[in-house]
């Protein structure tokens, strides 16, 4: 999900962004390690989808990050469709798989498809934010700002 073009004003808009929605229901509804790993290195708000820390990156380096996380959404789609061609094969030679594996089975691919929502909204991002360093800058300013004195920037 790309960020949008009505950009937050101020702090409290850039806190407000609402994280992906769990693709099922009751299946580890808390941030995924990948949320939790991006919000570490940014150093910013929880829960921002805007990825606002990334505007503190060069437009070499957007454009690195946006090659990057577009690849990795690829291959977790990847992994979706050979999970699935997995199971049809199973189930098309008759074999019926216990209910703890086709439990493991649903979550693997519950997590592999918020992993590749997650990729390709860090992808558009670092899209977005390499094209438009109006917004860029100024959202970079609103992050310096934010960022504590001894934190790392990367």
């Amino acid at each position: 999900m790309p960020i949008s073009q009505d950009l937050p004003e101020s702090s409290t808009d850039m806190e407000e962004v609402v994280p992906v929605a769990p693709t099922i229901r009751g299946i580890d509804d808390g941030p995924s390690p990948l949320e939790q790993a991006l919000q570490a290195l940014q150093c910013g708000p929880g829960q921002s989808l805007a990825d606002p820390g990334i505007t503190l990156l060069s437009p070499a380096h957007l454009d690195l990050l946006y090659m990057s996380a577009r690849l990795q959404a690829e291959q977790c789609h990847d992994g979706v469709l050979l999970l699935l061609d997995l199971m049809h094969g199973a189930q098309t030679h008759g074999a019926q798989p216990d209910a703890a594996l086709m439990q493991r089975f649903v979550e693997q691919l519950h997590h592999l498809c918020r992993d590749q929502q997650r990729w390709h909204a860090l992808a558009d991002n670092a899209a977005y934010y390499r094209d438009n360093s109006r917004v860029t800058d100024r959202i970079a300013s609103w992050v310096r700002v934010q960022v504590p004195a001894d934190a790392p920037l990367g």
